[in-house]
């Protein structure tokens, strides 16, 4: 099985695997362009997310108008954007210094960002003239841990180098901490490995994916390599040639994994470890892995207590496979996969512990949210069917009073008085039919909301805009509006949700609170812990002061299914929920009514 490759635009180097990383020398900025253009190019071409970074040599415009010469329609993908061209500042310095970790860490976001949105993966150039002798040490670190970082990853990076700026020491460096090195000088093509060998190292990584996929596997030969170095350790003519032989290869499996590994001895101390599995240690503890680390120091009190179980557990002679979490120092939760075996000596003697983890955060982030989005499934099934109940009684009723009425009517011995009165109880009737149909057509028209991202909601300004909105049958009525959002006026949400919330209830308090004239409805709200408290309540101006006299009476959850208000306390419910939050409500003195809402502040 052939690992495929990627074109790469550069006719020396031709195809090269994911996760290559390869080095440039140049001496013009002729020669440096005429590498940098086909290389972009062929990304373009191919679906590939692109970042060139540029240095003095040569400036971000002059990037741009030599990439445009060779592909015409550049804007399509400045459009899709498909290629951002940067300088070394905005790139590698963060508040003017080079800090590594930040550098790593941004490449492996825009691969996500690539990869979410539909690229094959990331190529990347950095154009490395900006350096100088106080960062040299820091960027060759940086370089050094690239490999491990992006292997079996989809990505392609290069880096140039210009050499009026490399002394034979610093080119030296350069060459041997990347896979590949090519160089062009007075036009002519340079390079330090061949075609073939690049298909071998894609060979080699493919071999290493397959490795990975058999993982209990490797952790078995891993112990089986362990006791075979010790049997040979008695052997003393061959002792040092096996050990050594044994010590690559094991380098060679840990390092270029995507697999964290970990020996420990009796211990528990570190006696050796691959690269990921120090950079996972400085993500979740804030500290890198070191040779002879007393691991237990790098928890706290109850992971102490727990890898000190687990330590007695295996090495006793058991075999661990567990999920755990630990907070990385961002807050968030890192999830791991981890496989805990021991290492036994010729005499059947646990003198150690094999520890391998893989980083399954993303998994638990798709379940997670794979669970949510079910239960809002099943929850809005559900309410959909209280809804149709609502809507199926709220229409029959009218609808069986209009077809009594309308019978009545036809009958030969109804009297003009009798028909008088019969066809103001069908008019009545219709009208109620026509509340409604009137109520559902302005739930599923305001229910269209054309966006629903969050974005700061001021609600003084959001009630005003419902109030205009309202403005004719408000004045109609002789409705007083009362609002105080002087203690938390604002909140991260939906806009178009708030907007009809706020409408229907207004509306409806409008609707069926005429009798209680003139009416009142006040607004007021305040921040609890990271919950937003709205008050909504109304009433009739005689009661507007009692009303702040039912602190205790307690608030019901609402009950969608009020023949009077069903419909449109079903779309207010919904759309509460749907942002987090919830609705109860209370009855105020003179048939008033108080809805409490709660809702999250981001």
């Amino acid at each position: 099985m052939k690992q495929t490759l990627r074109p790469t635009g550069i006719e020396v180097i031709g195809n090269i695997p994911w996760g290559t990383h390869f080095c440039h020398f140049y001496q013009t900025e002729e020669d440096l362009l005429s590498m940098q253009v086909p290389f972009f190019q062929t990304g373009l071409e191919n679906n590939e997310y692109c970042i060139w970074v540029t240095s003095e040599q040569t400036t971000v415009e002059n990037a741009i108008n030599a990439l445009k010469a060779k592909v015409p329609d550049l804007d399509v993908y400045y459009k899709r954007e498909s290629i951002e061209i940067l300088s070394h500042r905005d790139w590698y310095l963060t508040n003017g210094r080079f800090e590594l970790d930040n550098v790593i860490q941004s490449i492996l976001d825009r691969l996500r960002i690539a990869l979410d949105r539909g690229f094959e993966g990331l190529r990347l150039n950095g154009d490395e003239a900006w350096m100088d002798d106080k960062t040299w040490h820091d960027f060759l670190e940086y370089e050094s841990s690239l490999n491990p970082a992006i292997a079996g990853k989809r990505l392609i990076i290069s880096c140039s180098y210009q050499l009026a700026k490399c002394t034979a020491t610093n080119v030296l460096d350069i060459a041997l901490l990347h896979e590949s090195v090519v160089s062009k000088r007075k036009g002519r093509w340079e390079i330090l490995e061949t075609p073939q060998l690049i298909e071998t190292k894609a060979q080699l990584n493919l071999e290493r994916e397959l490795l990975e996929k058999r993982f209990a596997k490797s952790t078995r030969e891993l112990s089986r390599i362990t006791q075979q170095v010790k049997k040979e350790r008695s052997e003393r003519k061959k002792a040092m040639v096996s050990l050594r032989k044994s010590q690559l290869h094991l380098k060679t499996i840990v390092d270029t994994a995507d697999i964290a590994f970990v020996l420990f001895d009796s211990d528990s101390h570190a006696l050796l470890f691959n690269t990921i599995a120090s950079y996972w240690s400085t993500l979740s503890f804030g500290v890198p892995l070191k040779k002879d680390i007393y691991f237990p120091d790098l928890l706290n009190e109850k992971g102490r207590s727990r890898f000190s179980e687990m330590m007695d557990a295996v090495l006793s002679g058991q075999s661990l496979n567990y999920e755990a979490s630990y907070q990385s120092q961002d807050d968030s939760p890192e999830w791991y996969q981890v496989s805990i075996h021991p290492v036994m000596d010729d005499d059947g003697k646990a003198v150690g512990v094999s520890c391998a983890a893989s980083n399954i955060t993303r998994d638990k982030l798709v379940e997670s949210e794979h669970e949510r989005l079910s239960g809002q499934w099943v929850q809005r099934n559900k309410d959909l069917d209280k809804f149709a109940f609502i809507l199926s009684h709220d229409l029959r009723a009218p609808l069986a009073n209009m077809l009594g009425l309308a019978k009545m009517l036809k009958g030969t011995n109804v009297s003009e008085s009798e028909k008088s009165e019969l066809e103001g109880l069908l008019f009545q009737s219709i009208e109620k039919l026509d509340d409604v149909v009137h109520n559902l057509n302005r739930i599923l028209e305001l229910d269209r909301t054309p966006s629903l991202k969050k974005e700061n909601i001021d609600l003084t300004e959001l009630v005003n805009e419902v109030s205009a909105q309202l403005k004719p049958v408000i004045k109609q009525n002789a409705i007083r509006m009362v609002t105080d959002f002087n203690r938390a006026n604002n909140i991260n949400s939906v806009r178009g949700y708030l907007y009809n919330i706020f409408y229907n209830l207004i509306s409806n308090s409008i609707i069926f609170g005429l009798q209680m004239k003139p009416p009142v409805i006040e607004i007021t709200s305040e921040k609890e812990k990271d919950r937003l408290i709205i008050y909504f309540k109304s009433f009739g101006k005689a009661n507007y002061l009692k009303g702040k006299k039912t602190e205790h009476v307690s608030y019901k959850k609402i009950n969608v299914s009020d023949k009077s208000n069903g419909t449109v306390l079903y779309g207010v419910k919904n759309k509460i929920e749907f942002l987090g939050g919830s609705i109860s409500v209370r009855t105020l003195p003179g048939s008033g009514k108080e809805f409490r809402m709660e809702l999250p502040f981001e």
